[in-house]
């Protein structure tokens, strides 16, 4: 964006070129005035965008070659405060006066509730100027000759004979004076004045200014009518006809403008009014207020249907409240916020304003690269503000050489541009020219706004009293919404730069990390300059959008933030609320239908009872068993069922181990205990039943496949053998002497059920080798 510079003072100027810069302001006199201490220097236009707009827009409207009706167009340049709207105003103003011919031009720099004062101080006035007088005859004489055509068409009579269209041609032509027909003809003055008045009635409603117009040739009263248009009071003579007061109020002086705008754009000419600063109008009684609105609307519509040009500026707050109907008829140009390369140009214009012919490869130096990305960043893009910080910057960069050197009174007596204005230097300006305001009076102003409406707390709570603030920053501020929620007030230094925006989400972090998220409402206060940049950045991560103490309005902002912030807190406590609600709910849901699933079994089995078939008794047998091994199928089933009946190891005993002591407490509970082998060992005698049932029905299955030729030996050893080596992984049992062998006292459960395998497997291949073809029993 820069180049390097040509040398550390070459070429720049010794004394500070931006304390001269200049604010425009329209007057019909004098269109700048100084913002600095200085003599308004040369201006400085950077064209852009809008600016193209807009003369391209006023140069149609010069150039228009249609019908006079349809030259009219309303313009309103609408932008923030130091935007340049002003600016664009001006350089529009001097292009309107540079046509050639002249056109009326009026310019109002800005609208006041005493009207009267502006129309006759700030308005030029054609007897201010000859040739603009000369110019208002004409078109006055223009018109009047159209109303003596007008009237002589529509006469039935013969006194005009066969001259009637001679005299009509001469009139629209403008090779006849009307003033001369009318003393020839002896036309009526009320007949004349009627007609004015028909054309006037879509301008103004008032018959004064039909009166004025139709009295302006009378020769011995028409200085008294110019004093009139002009602003003064009206003398008894026109007193008589009902012109009883000057123009003075709001009405008045607009419809005086819209009879100027009806004479000029019956004369087929390009004419224009601008007017600035319309945003003054916010600040008015309500009623002065909406009469300036009414009228002004009328004035653009005359303005649009009669040929003129009507050029104002407004700030978008201003430009959103008016009327509907101007929105229609007025085209608006919005001004943006300038970039780097508009900010590069501006200050390369001004640090080389001075000279005739600025040198080649002219920058914006002595300014840095981080100073002119920082100036860019802090002033929203702004021009004034541009302006501002690098005056400030300039005179900072100054003053830092000038201590650095090595004190000669005459070095420091002759003024030298800065080496290089840096980072530093432009922070400095801006704390100069913000930070003037010390953090107890932020203190102060906090406490007077709050405390009367109950919004404060002395004491932050206990959990955050050790918490550290930013540097230089003031003592947080709190207040107490519920029990558990919070406001916290955030004082911070100017200028809001990265590292404060670092050091407020530090403390939000902290402090949300500390009472929670829902439970703490963080309103930063930059006591000084804060850019939208680096609001922005902090509204991202706070959740709200820091108030700047310096704005007028800082007091209602922090009344409708500390309200709608406690309205967020309740809103959160009441969704934390219906949070634990739902969370009860659902768990109360989920316990609910469990126990519906679990009514829903117990029906289920009360309506569809599962009764197992209770097991053979010893002295009864499942008569598909086959005979020769029903006996011992009996036997082993009687002894697990008398061990699972008396159980393994010692019987368990509950209730108190021994009685109670007389006159002493009762016993207490005591819990019966039992060993892990001994629950293992049940479990295999379950186990081991069931192994009984299967095997047995596996034997039965075999026994039913067929004849003697179709049932197999090996498919009885597979069954055989598949019991035994499954009763070889049960845990060793004790039958205590129930085997189904010789009587063992000593046997085990796998030992008796081993050997019913083996029983099995012995009988049915002897019953089976005995009698081949022995059918089923």
């Amino acid at each position: 964006m820069t180049s390097p510079p040509i040398g550390p003072h070459e070429g720049l100027p010794g004394k500070n070129p931006f304390r001269e810069s200049t604010v425009a302001q329209l007057e019909a006199f004098d269109d700048s005035i100084p913002i600095g201490t200085g003599p308004a220097g040369a201006g400085v236009h950077i064209p852009g965008r809008t600016s193209a707009w807009l003369t391209e827009h006023v140069e149609a409207y010069l150039r228009h070659q249609g019908e006079p009706e349809t030259r009219g167009r309303a313009i309103a340049l609408v932008g923030e405060f130091g935007l340049g709207k002003s600016h664009l105003a001006r350089e529009a103003t001097q292009l309107l006066r540079k046509h050639v011919p002249p056109l009326p031009l009026w310019v109002i720099s800005q609208p006041s509730i005493d009207m009267r004062t502006v129309y006759q101080e700030r308005l030029t006035s054609p007897r201010d100027d000859f040739d603009a007088f000369v110019d208002f005859k004409q078109a006055i004489t223009d018109f009047y000759a159209d109303v003596t055509a007008e009237i002589l068409s529509e006469d039935d009579t013969d006194r005009f004979g066969a001259d009637r269209a001679a005299f009509l041609d001469g009139l629209r032509a403008r090779r006849l004076d009307p003033q001369k027909i009318v003393q020839a003809f002896n036309l009526d003055e009320e007949r004349i004045q009627h007609r004015l008045r028909r054309h006037l009635r879509g301008v103004t409603a008032h018959r004064t200014f039909a009166v004025a117009l139709a009295q302006l040739f009378n020769r011995p009263f028409e200085n008294d009518v110019w004093n009139w248009l002009s602003g003064g009071e009206p003398v008894a003579y026109l007193q008589e006809r009902g012109i009883r007061e000057p123009i003075r109020s709001i009405q008045q002086v607009f419809d005086a403008l819209a009879v100027f705008s009806l004479v000029y754009g019956k004369s087929g000419r390009p004419y224009a009014l601008v007017l600035d600063e319309l945003d003054k109008t916010t600040e008015w009684p309500e009623q002065d207020r909406a009469v300036f609105i009414n009228a002004f609307e009328m004035l653009v519509e005359r303005y649009v249907n009669q040929g003129g040009l009507l050029l104002f500026c407004a700030r978008p707050e201003l430009w959103g409240r008016l009327p509907l109907s101007l929105h229609e008829r007025v085209l608006p140009l919005w001004l943006d916020s300038w970039g780097a390369a508009e900010t590069d140009r501006l200050i390369a214009e001004h640090v080389h304003r001075a000279d005739p012919e600025p040198p080649a490869g002219a920058d914006s130096s002595p300014f840095a690269e981080p100073a002119l990305r920082e100036i860019v960043l802090q002033s929203d893009g702004v021009p004034r503000q541009i302006l501002q910080i690098c005056e400030g910057a300039w005179d900072q960069a100054v003053g830092r050489e000038a201590g650095a050197g090595d004190g000669d009174p005459a070095r420091r007596s002759a003024p030298r541009p800065p080496r290089e204005i840096g980072l530093t230097d432009v922070h400095a300006a801006l704390r100069a020219a913000h930070g003037k305001r010390e953090m107890a009076e932020v203190a102060h102003r906090l406490q007077h706004v709050l405390a009367p409406r109950q919004w404060w707390h002395h004491m932050p709570p206990l959990s955050v009293r050790s918490l550290t603030v930013p540097r230089e920053g003031g003592e947080p501020r709190w207040v107490q919404v519920t029990r558990k929620a919070w406001i916290a007030l955030l004082p911070v230094p100017s200028v809001l730069t990265q590292g404060d925006v670092h050091a407020v989400q530090h403390f939000v972090d902290r402090v949300r990390s500390v009472l929670s998220p829902e439970n703490v409402e963080v309103l930063v206060v930059v006591n000084g300059h804060a850019c939208r940049e680096m609001r922005n950045r902090v509204a991202e991560h706070c959740g709200t959008v820091p108030l700047v103490f310096d704005d007028p309005r800082f007091e209602s902002m922090l009344l409708n933030g500390v309200r709608s912030l406690i309205e967020r807190l309740r809103a959160n406590g009441r969704n934390a609320v219906l949070g634990e609600v739902r969370d009860q709910l659902e768990t109360i849901t989920t316990q609910q239908a469990m126990l519906a699933d679990r009514i829903d079994a117990v029906d289920h089995a009360v309506n569809h009872p599962r009764l197992p078939a209770p097991p053979p008794g010893p002295d009864s047998a499942d008569p598909r068993v086959p005979p020769p091994v029903r006996g011992p199928f009996r036997q082993a089933q009687a002894a697990l069922d008398r061990l699972l009946e008396d159980g393994v190891g010692p019987r368990p005993r509950l209730g108190p181990a021994a009685p109670g002591i007389e006159g002493g407490r009762a016993a207490l509970p005591r819990r019966a205990t039992t060993e892990q082998t001994t629950l293992q060992a049940m479990g295999a005698l379950l186990y081991a039943r069931r192994l009984v049932e299967a095997f047995r029905e596996a034997v039965t299955h075999w026994w039913e496949s067929g004849d003697a030729d179709a049932r197999s030996e090996q498919d009885l050893f597979t069954v055989c053998r598949s019991f035994e080596i499954s009763v070889e992984v049960l845990p060793r049992v004790d039958t205590g002497g129930s085997g189904p062998g010789a009587g063992d006292p000593a046997g085990g459960v796998e030992e008796m059920l081993t050997g019913l395998a083996d029983t099995v497997w012995r009988a049915l291949r002897e019953e089976v080798s005995a009698d081949p073809g022995a059918a089923r029993r």
